[in-house]
């Protein structure tokens, strides 16, 4: 006899084929297995239309939005930016060499807080602020008849230049520089007007280097024989304040060694304070500095016994022309102190 299979889904392909020997029995298998082949289609079906509701779900618009907060444009802008603070620059009252770096300072103000100086006129109402003296008073006539510069910060600071702005340049700078001498300043000092009209000259590096070592001292210049030649004016600067430093710290050394051993020349208090067993009387105290002289009243004759200086140093009398009421430190008749009478 054939072997039977198992009522159930049809899991090998021989056993199915088996089935299939009469028409009946194809048919009652086909009847009996009709759920288990339409089951993935119908699967399928529901997946697609749980997929086709989603999709038109997510496609609808929300209800009821949360809403969205904005921030101010006033907090917006203080928590985005926050303008640094600036030194305000220093007056001006009109120079004609510092009209150029003063509207650069201001320049500088104006690029780091552009929300407080966004107008032109908030730009020339600072400048003005800063004037001083006749710089102040060309300004004060230009705001009088509301001259036209004043409605723009270019015209303005244009006519300021016109007026103010006249720095050393080319050929005066040139002719400056050739004569630039650095006298008793010191280098340090020199560099800084050097190389200020070095900009304006527009030498090169080497005219320069010359100029610059002609302007020195010429003490200077003896010191610097004893080092190697510089190979260019930054090396050449560097080492003139180096040698020039140490010139004036020498002489700083010598002023305080010479103030030092002239105190040490004077008397100390201990020695002419009184109560000691070696005091000097009036006589002794002044004639122990006086410089060596003659004895008293000796020209052309002899000197003073030793009975007469007895006597009078005991009478306060002058050792030099023996009258009282003063010393021999400041005897009128003395040759040191007036002529001889």
């Amino acid at each position: 006899s054939s072997a039977t299979c198992t009522p159930g889904p049809p899991t090998h392909l021989h056993c199915l084929l088996r089935y299939l020997d009469s028409p009946a029995t194809t048919l009652k298998s086909v009847n009996k297995y009709s759920p288990y082949l339409n089951s993935p289609s119908s699967s399928v079906r529901n997946l697609s239309a749980s997929m086709t509701r989603i999709q038109d779900q997510l496609s609808l618009p929300a209800e009821n939005p949360p809403p969205v907060s904005t921030p101010s444009p006033a907090t917006s802008g203080a928590v985005s930016f926050c303008e640094p603070k600036v030194p305000t620059p220093d007056k001006y009252d009109g120079d004609l060499g510092k009209c150029r770096s003063f509207l650069m300072q201001c320049g500088l103000v104006f690029d780091l807080q552009p929300n407080s100086y966004a107008t032109d006129k908030a730009r020339i109402a600072f400048v003005i602020e800063l004037l001083r003296g006749r710089a102040l008073d060309w300004a004060s006539a230009l705001w009088e008849r509301q001259d036209i510069c004043l409605a723009s910060y270019q015209e303005f600071t244009a006519e300021m230049r016109k007026l103010f702005d006249h720095p050393v340049r080319g050929r005066d700078a040139a002719n400056r520089l050739f004569s630039l001498q650095q006298g008793a300043r010191s280098v340090a000092d020199f560099v800084i007007e050097f190389r200020t009209l070095a900009v304006e000259s527009e030498w090169n590096e080497k005219s320069l280097q010359t100029a610059f070592y002609q302007g020195l001292s010429e003490q200077l210049k003896d010191e610097l024989i004893s080092y190697p030649e510089p190979s260019d004016l930054d090396s050449l600067i560097a080492l003139s304040i180096r040698v020039d430093n140490r010139i004036r710290e020498r002489r700083r050394e010598k002023r305080w060694g010479s103030s030092n051993q002239s105190r040490s020349l004077l008397p100390s208090k201990a020695e002419n304070r009184p109560g000691k067993a070696n005091h000097s009387s009036p006589h002794e105290m002044k004639e122990e500095f006086l410089p060596s002289d003659p004895e008293p009243m000796q020209v052309g004759r002899h000197g003073l016994t030793t009975e007469e200086r007895q006597r009078r140093r005991e009478t306060n009398s002058c050792l030099y022309c023996g009258n009282s009421g003063h010393y021999i430190s400041t005897c009128p008749q003395r040759p040191l102190n007036g002529p001889a009478r």
